[in-house]
């Protein structure tokens, strides 16, 4: 370094150009987004739980086929329309489509996402067709389908995850555990949906104390997703929230999305259910507008530091 960009360091002298300033700018990413990714996890995670309960005892899931399936696809739909509204112009959309890039977390989920639409679409479609779920060749078509779409939508709930954690926004980049924390709230929304859909309507009663147990089980899991998420974002989220805000937090994640929702899961009827899944939609929420957020939330304090 020469003399005069030493004199330029010194300490006290006024900063110009770029000098100082965040080497990333927050994105111009806000509500939709947070959306986005909700509704992403209720359609992939209601799909996953439906799926591989058809595919394990068709008997007692394939009844709600008619409703859960056309769910699922109103969930993408609404997905998709929240990720072509949030680009800079919306009637390019069909431009990302154009491009194979494996090695683009954005790329390779745009594809995954169109993938997943196929056999949600046809599974969505053919559950409301009575001979398109009988026996013989077509309900090989079936299970294939089944067990195509759940691979494809394991890979569309975590993607978002690896989206963000390798981007090089403070906050994003240490989040290493949020495709993880994704697929398994995926899982918890997914199973309170069909609990509560297999309770309205009365169908496969068999099967309502199985999914009310594996509905408790993956919000332990989630709470732990949760932790490991939070202590990878430790230092970012606490520069960006402070104390109260981490605590508020922390109430709406841990005490309103799991904790309650563990507890109402256990009464009989659907008002327990119906009320354990708000919860738990409600703590989805406020865990992906924190991330979704946190860039923002650091510029605006000024502790964004350089890269």
């Amino acid at each position: 370094m020469d003399a005069g960009n030493l004199d330029a360091a010194a300490p006290g002298r006024p900063v110009v150009g770029y000098e100082g300033r965040p080497a990333t700018k927050p994105p111009n990413w806000h509500g939709l987004v947070t959306l986005d990714m909700v509704l992403n996890n209720m359609s992939t995670g209601l799909f996953l739980v439906a799926a591989i309960g058809e595919l394990l005892d068709p008997v007692a899931f394939r009844p709600l086929a008619p409703l859960v399936y056309p769910l699922v696809l109103f969930f993408l739909l609404g997905d998709l329309v929240c990720l072509v509204l949030d680009l800079g112009d919306p009637k390019r959309f069909h431009h990302m489509l154009r491009v194979w890039k494996p090695t683009s977390p954005m790329s390779l989920g745009t594809w995954v996402l169109s993938a997943y639409a196929v056999p949600v679409t046809l599974l969505a479609i053919g559950s409301l067709l009575p001979f398109a779920v009988g026996g013989g060749g077509l309900d090989l078509v079936r299970r294939v389908l089944l067990a195509v779409g759940a691979v494809l939508a394991v890979a569309a709930a975590a993607y978002k995850g690896v989206l963000f954690s390798t981007t090089a926004q403070r906050g994003w980049e240490e989040a290493r555990w949020l495709g993880g924390y994704l697929i398994n709230s995926a899982l918890c929304l997914g199973a309170a949906m069909l609990l509560l859909l297999a309770t309205l309507t009365g169908h496969g009663a068999a099967m309502l104390d199985p999914l009310r147990l594996a509905a408790r089980l993956l919000l332990a899991l989630n709470l732990i997703a949760i932790m490991l998420l939070a202590k990878d974002v430790r230092g970012p989220l606490s520069a960006a929230r402070g104390p109260d805000g981490i605590a508020s937090l922390a109430l709406l994640a841990i005490g309103a999305g799991v904790m309650l929702p563990f507890v109402l899961l256990g009464a009989p009827g659907p008002v327990g259910v119906a009320a354990a899944l708000g919860l738990m939609l409600v703590g989805a929420v406020a865990v992906r507008a924190a991330i979704v957020h946190l860039p923002h939330r650091l510029a605006a304090v000024g502790r964004v530091t350089p890269g």
